[in-house]
């Protein structure tokens, strides 16, 4: 049993974008042809959880302005690339803005910057799909749906693709679970790099890159000395050697505890002789989830 890391390399990406293009142009023809369909909405993100996450940005010391206008958010974007914050600054950005989902109306798309946008391009696995390649059809023609259908639809396909996704992520993450409750029982545990993704009281939230999951370096597995939380800067800071541990930081570390219950994984700090292994790696399938 092995955790395999799954990429998407040029061609998958190139394919994705014509994906997106596809969905575009679709969704701008059927507007203009006035034919209720189902559009895929992204909209635009609550204020408040703007407020919040610019407080969270300005605590790494970047200047930034009014989140709420998008220009102004790509360009933090763009300024924290390769930062060695990026990637908690990224995951706090997208626990900030709302979940896309299906609607009857062209809400547009924040997240693609799109003022008008659906879902075509699989029609074989996904019913809003569907439902735009008949509006499309002949069919259209003799049985055109009416605005309460179709909206009837749309919220029914939004809540059992939440449902979908919280699964396919619950069985992931039982998978994930399942590998290193093995290493545990087999006391060979494997050496991951990893990256603090936030600084707690009580420890290190970490972030595995090759396994995609999130656990906690519990603050009494540092034992080489006794580490103060320091709040503003979210650091925690040993006493005695002033040594720091700060978002970003990368860290090898092993797996110490796996709780199943709770769904949780904690995590230690291996020596620095000790180097994580080479992860497998294989290509996926170009799929729009936008």
């Amino acid at each position: 049993m092995r955790l395999e890391r799954v990429e998407n390399d040029e061609s998958h990406r190139l394919i994705e974008e014509f994906m997106l293009a596809a969905n575009e142009a679709v969704a701008r023809e059927l507007k203009k042809r006035a034919i209720p369909t189902i559009f895929r909405v992204h909209e635009n993100p609550d204020p408040e959880k703007l407020a919040e996450y610019r407080e969270f940005v300005l605590s790494f010391d970047y200047r930034v302005g009014d989140l709420t206008h998008r220009a102004e958010l790509q360009r933090l974007l763009t300024s924290i690339q390769g930062k060695p914050e990026e990637q908690a600054l990224k995951v706090a950005l997208l626990k900030s803005l709302k979940r896309a989902r299906y609607a009857a109306q062209p809400l547009g798309h924040y997240g693609l910057a799109k003022a008008n946008y659906l879902h075509f391009t699989s029609p074989i696995r996904r019913y809003a799909d569907l439902v735009v390649h008949r509006a499309l059809g002949r069919d259209a023609a003799l049985r055109r749906p009416d605005m309460s259908e179709i909206a009837s639809i749309a919220e029914h396909i939004s809540t059992t693709e939440r449902n979908a996704a919280d699964a396919e992520i619950d069985a992931a993450q039982m998978k994930k679970l399942e590998f290193f409750q093995r290493q545990l029982d087999q006391r060979n545990p494997q050496i991951f790099r990893a990256a603090i993704v936030d600084v707690r009281n009580y420890g290190l939230m970490v972030e595995l890159p090759d396994a995609l999951i999130t656990g906690l370096i519990h603050v009494s597995s540092l034992t080489d000395d006794f580490y103060l939380f320091e709040p503003a800067r979210r650091q925690l800071i040993g006493r005695r050697s002033r040594k720091r541990f700060s978002v970003g930081d990368e860290l090898n570390v092993f797996v110490a505890r796996v709780d199943v219950f709770k769904r949780q994984v904690d995590f230690a700090m291996a020596a620095p002789s000790q180097a994580p292994r080479k992860f497998a790696r294989s290509t996926s399938k170009a799929r729009d989830r936008k």
